[in-house]
């Protein structure tokens, strides 16, 4: 028993560097974002950018992976859900999808595509689209493109692993940037906006750029150490 609990505690560190990618990922993405804005002078406008196209490649990528995945959705009635799934598989390269999936992501998707369009109105017209993208702010798409398939690659992929998953599964990944927005913009946005516009504070000025980013950062690195399916610290 305590010879099994030291062999447990002397893999807690190396497992913890190993399996907690997301939150390192995290603090990296929200360090990158700082040194952006100190660094290659940022606007505030193409931080959103960066972060809402972050959350539209997330939701492409899980809503697709969700397609492919045969298991049941927990607590959803329905012949669909009860009987085995009917596959379509139009390429034989790859793994069939399922009709039953494509009807449920479909649903989900409306919601964020809705979501993301409210916030995303405000913040395009700010943006110089005839300039084109920045190397520093491709850079770091490049990169979130790369970990987000190393994601899908690790939690679906390896050992055929959505074989043995639900649609609500790939969902649980895609929908999680979305709720991490809203806690952002009801515990920083809001209130250090409230802050800043009631004591005049010039809203141009980087350093207070930096009031946004830093507690952004924490709540980021927060829901990056949670499993997406359990809503626990992730050890996985």
């Amino acid at each position: 028993m305590g010879k099994s609990s030291q062999i447990e505690g002397s893999k807690t560190i190396p497992e913890m560097l190993r399996e907690s990618r997301d939150f390192v990922f995290a603090c990296i993405l929200n360090s990158a974002l700082i040194l952006g804005v100190v660094v290659f002078e940022w606007s505030l406008v193409e931080i959103a950018v960066i972060y809402l196209i972050e959350i539209a490649i997330i939701n492409l990528l899980f809503f697709s992976v969700a397609l492919f995945t045969p298991q049941s959705v927990d607590d959803l009635d329905g012949d669909s859900w009860d009987e085995e799934p009917t596959p379509i598989q139009p390429i034989a390269l790859i793994p069939p999808v399922y009709w039953r999936n494509i009807k449920y992501v479909l649903r989900k998707a409306i919601i964020s595509a809705f979501i993301l369009a409210i916030i995303m109105r405000p913040v395009v017209p700010g943006y110089d689209l005839d300039s084109g993208l920045s190397l520093s702010v491709g850079l770091a798409i490049a990169g979130t493109v790369f970990f987000q398939l190393a994601r899908v690659w690790r939690y679906f992929i390896v050992n055929r692993s959505y074989q043995d998953k639900s649609p609500a599964d790939a969902l649980a990944f895609a929908f999680r940037p979305v709720f991490e927005l809203f806690l952002m913009l009801v515990f920083v946005v809001a209130p250090v906006s409230f802050v800043i516009i009631g004591t005049g504070t010039d809203l141009d000025s980087r350093a207070v750029w930096l009031l946004y980013l830093v507690p952004m950062g924490a709540i980021r690195a927060w829901m990056g150490s949670l499993d997406p399916q359990t809503d626990d610290f992730s050890v996985k």
